[in-house]
């Protein structure tokens, strides 16, 4: 074989070589840049539907607690309807944060995580309704005993279901972060 061809023929297997190698490079860098790409986006997936959640779940212990506070307020011989009355208008006023950090959970879901928040909602918009019927019958000869009870009966049912949504919050923050 000449020089000059097998010089030629090794030139050429040598730019071969480089050139797939800077191929098969770039390649595998991609894939890296990519794969980093999806575990950044799911990181920041999680972060917000963690922020989204929380922002749902403090309002909603607050006007909980509120119309708990409120419901003690009427017990008795002699209700204070004063302070029902703040009471009632600071769960109101948390019912209207929940109501805008659901509108930002139906966006974010999971399903379970939607529907779990608005159970949270309807039931605690149910307790300050009960809150306000008992409070205009204050007074009435039966010591307003089925209020008393349904308010009671809407307390448990609140705090369950405050419960469920946090379970489905976890799992979905869960899930997230088990799939990138």
């Amino acid at each position: 074989m000449d020089q000059g061809l097998a010089a030629l023929l090794g030139a050429t297997v040598g730019v071969l070589g480089t050139v797939s190698a800077s191929a098969i490079s770039g390649w595998s860098t991609r894939q890296q840049v990519q794969g980093q790409a999806k575990v950044e986006h799911a990181q920041w997936r999680r972060q917000t539907r963690r922020d989204a959640y929380s922002a749902f779940l403090a309002p909603a212990n607050a006007a909980r607690n509120a119309l708990k506070i409120a419901a003690r307020a009427l017990i008795g011989d002699s209700p204070d309807i004063a302070e029902a009355d703040r009471r009632l208008q600071v769960a109101q006023e948390q019912l209207d944060v929940v109501q805008a950090a659901w509108a930002s959970l139906a966006v974010e879901g999971p399903e379970p995580v939607e529907q779990a928040a608005r159970s949270v909602h309807t039931g605690l918009h149910s307790m300050r309704t009960t809150l306000l019927a008992w409070r205009d019958s204050v007074g009435s000869p039966d010591r307003n005993v089925t209020f008393v009870e349904r308010h009671a009966v809407e307390v448990t049912r609140v705090s369950e279901r405050i419960g469920m949504f946090t379970m489905a919050a976890r799992a979905a923050l869960d899930d997230a972060e088990a799939t990138p």
